[in-house]
Parts: C-alpha cells; sequence; structure tokens
C-alpha cells in the first residue's frame, strides 16, 4: 500500500514538474514597442500622449531586449507603462515573447504586488457571458 502511494506521487510529480520548469519570470520597464524597437525609453511621462500612439507595450530588460506580452489587453498594460514590472508564464522558445501568467508591478516601496492574471481575466470572461446569457426578461 505504502509503495503504491509512494509511485503514486512519483507520478504525479513526473507530470507536473514539466509545467513547473516552463514557467518563466521576466523583469523590466514596460515600454512602448516602438521605442523599444529604436533602442529609447520612451515616452518620459505616463500622461504623454504619445503613448495613446503605440500599437503595443512590452517589457524592456536591463540589457535592451524587449518581450511581447501575447495575451494581455492593450489596456491593462496602457496603466503600467514606464512602471518595472515582473512577468511570469510561459516564455516562447522561438519568439522573444512570453504568455503571461500573473503581471506584477514594483511599487515605490519596492514590493511587487499582482495587478494581473490569466486565472482572473478567465474568471471575469466567465462572469461576463453570463451576464450576458441572462435575458432582459428574467431581469424583471
Amino acid at each position: 500500500m505504502a509503495k503504491r502511494m509512494q509511485i503514486g506521487w512519483l507520478g504525479a510529480l513526473c507530470v507536473f514538474m514539466p509545467a513547473v520548469l516552463m514557467a518563466e519570470s521576466i523583469e523590466g520597464r514596460l515600454n512602448g514597442l516602438d521605442c523599444a524597437s529604436h533602442g529609447e525609453m520612451c515616452p518620459t511621462d505616463k500622461d504623454d500622449p504619445h503613448v495613446l500612439l503605440e500599437r503595443d507595450f512590452v517589457i524592456q530588460t536591463e540589457d535592451g531586449n524587449y518581450f511581447f506580452i501575447t495575451n494581455m489587453d492593450w489596456r491593462t498594460k496602457l496603466q503600467h507603462v514606464l512602471s518595472m514590472v515582473r512577468v511570469e508564464g510561459k516564455r516562447s522558445e522561438k519568439r522573444m515573447a512570453i504568455s503571461a501568467d500573473e503581471f506584477w508591478v514594483k511599487q515605490d516601496s519596492g514590493v511587487y504586488t499582482l495587478e494581473w492574471s490569466l486565472a482572473r481575466a478567465r474568471e471575469a470572461e466567465k462572469r461576463r457571458k453570463k451576464q450576458q446569457s441572462v435575458s432582459p426578461a428574467s431581469q424583471q
């Protein structure tokens, strides 16, 4: 019985270990794609109208490389432009991109706070779909 349980734990470990090993973390400043592609850090101010013209926002690391966050919407990224961020998720082997599981923003205190997660986004989408499926007649 104990041996069977050990084999079960070992099997579970083998199944979940690759997922854990594939998860990565990238830290850097959230920058506009156009600026990052020119090797610049811009805009100089979050309120600069220039940010509204950016097609996308990327994580620019200290070494100047930049990574696309493939599964986050533009507006969420816009809220945190120029902030130091950490994205945890699955990094593409072929592209400079990461599919985010969690998006953390560094506060003035130096502590990172979770601002977005894939789990939260999925839950919000479920709630939105559920609300849409409720007919107006049943709400009266």
